[in-house]
């Protein structure tokens, strides 16, 4: 036989159909599967372990903002001090030094994230007010805000307290 012959007869042998313990024998089999098995396995850890740092980042993120709206929240009723106190003061430039806290604080607050929820004059929104009374007024459209009792306020696109307000409502 020549060499031209010897490369007809050769046929093309593909990997998928050879069987590794033809080749190498059975123990080399196993250790070829033992190899895979680990390889499962430490993929599989990596997942893992890839979850569990998006869940901490996650819940990391959370705690930021829950402490946020805690301290937030604190400072609130602060506010509505300042709101009562100035309707007492007679003195100018008292009046004057309290504004200047309560918009220091308002400003400080507007930094953060969080805006007061606009509501005199405004439509009656349960997911942002919450109605403590009714009145009637003919001069005024049906659920419209007559009075704000309380301000709310909004965080990171979230309510984190709702407007206590009077609205209007016509005899039907």
């Amino acid at each position: 036989m020549s060499k031209k012959d010897l490369h007809k007869e050769e046929k093309e042998v593909k990997i998928e159909d050879v069987d590794p313990a033809e080749i190498f024998g059975e123990e080399e089999k196993k250790e070829t599967d033992n190899s895979n098995e680990y390889l499962n396995l430490a993929k599989q850890v990596q997942a893992d372990f890839e979850n569990y740092r998006r869940r901490t980042i996650e819940d990391l993120k959370k705690a930021k903002v829950d402490g946020q709206v805690s301290v937030i929240e604190a400072f609130l009723p602060c506010l509505d001090t300042f709101a009562e106190a100035k309707k007492s003061i007679n003195d100018e430039n008292v009046l004057k030094g309290v504004e200047m806290i309560e918009n220091s604080i308002i400003e400080t607050l507007k930094n953060l994230g969080v805006t007061k929820i606009e509501a005199l004059g405004k439509v009656y929104d349960p997911h942002l007010h919450n109605a403590i009374a009714v009145m009637k007024d003919e001069s005024k459209e049906n659920d419209i805000i007559l009075a704000e009792y309380q301000a709310g306020y909004i965080f990171n696109d979230k309510v984190i307290r709702y407007s206590k307000v009077i609205v209007n409502k016509k005899e039907d």
